[in-house]
């Protein structure tokens, strides 16, 4: 939460942070090929399409009988999508030139990342794997979406992330304390691998169907740095809550404290 005020104010009430966040967003372009498909992929992102989603994750979680996670799942979902409305809503961006229209946070990303997290809520065993890549190459392809269609800069996206990721925390602890503790979870290892191949396929594809600079090799650079930026952000985000989620998704048994444990 700290780390989301901290970008809020920076990108939004700053000269300096208004003029890299713009440089960041306008150095990654498409042709119009390229723009259309991107543009095409954000009209996948509907209240229709979340309400889907929701609804087969909760299934999932709850033919698991994983009621608390087909709860958490709901709850991270709804809960990042109204705060990152509200924070539109209400908030104001300073006028240094590059227009006021409040954009942070981004709400296509929100939906992709929040949906993301909520399935590795409920998801169960090695798929949970496959969630990490396939979910880590769509924030990617949305993000870089939204960039190509000057929708959003790329505070915007990171905000996004940040704001799903305290929901993710927060229906966590919540779950943790109601159960009296959180069991300890083995290192991701296999999450940081699959997330950091699901975001490569994402830049590779993206650059295959024409995202690259106007201003050709001299720029370059540039945009690879934003993206690169981005896909580690998210890279980090999957790989950090695919841990934390683990006890949630294995649906692990009540923590026995000390004075209740009896040995056989």
């Amino acid at each position: 939460m700290t780390a989301l005020v901290w970008l809020a104010d920076r990108s939004q009430h700053t000269r300096l942070g208004q003029e890299l966040d713009q440089a960041g967003m306008d150095i990654v372009a498409g042709d119009a090929a390229a723009t259309r498909r991107l543009v095409g992929v954000l009209g996948n992102v509907s209240l229709g399409s979340i309400a889907v989603a929701v609804a087969l994750l909760v299934g999932v979680a709850w033919v698991r009988r994983l009621y608390a996670a087909a709860v958490a799942a709901g709850a991270l979902v709804l809960g990042a999508n109204v705060t990152t409305q509200a924070m539109k809503a209400l908030s104001e961006r300073s006028d240094f030139g590059y227009l006021t229209v409040t954009s942070f946070p981004s709400g296509h990303s929100t939906v992709v990342v929040s949906l993301v997290l909520a399935a590795l809520l409920v998801v169960p065993g090695q798929a949970r794997v496959t969630v990490s890549l396939v979910g880590s190459a769509a924030v990617t392809v949305t993000a870089a979406a939204t960039l190509v269609a000057s929708w959003h800069r790329p505070a915007d996206i990171v905000g996004a992330i940040l704001v799903c990721l305290a929901w993710g925390t927060g229906v966590l602890t919540v779950w943790s304390l109601t159960r009296g503790g959180m069991p300890g979870t083995a290192p991701a290892r296999q999450h940081r691998v699959f997330a950091v191949t699901g975001v490569g396929v994402a830049l590779a594809g993206l650059l295959a169907v024409g995202v690259r600079p106007d201003t050709g090799w001299s720029g370059f650079l540039d945009a690879g740095v934003v993206l690169a930026g981005i896909a580690l952000a998210t890279a980090l985000a999957v790989t950090a809550f695919a841990q934390l989620s683990a006890p949630m998704a294995a649906g692990a048994p009540v923590p026995r404290t000390g004075a209740g444990r009896h040995d056989d």
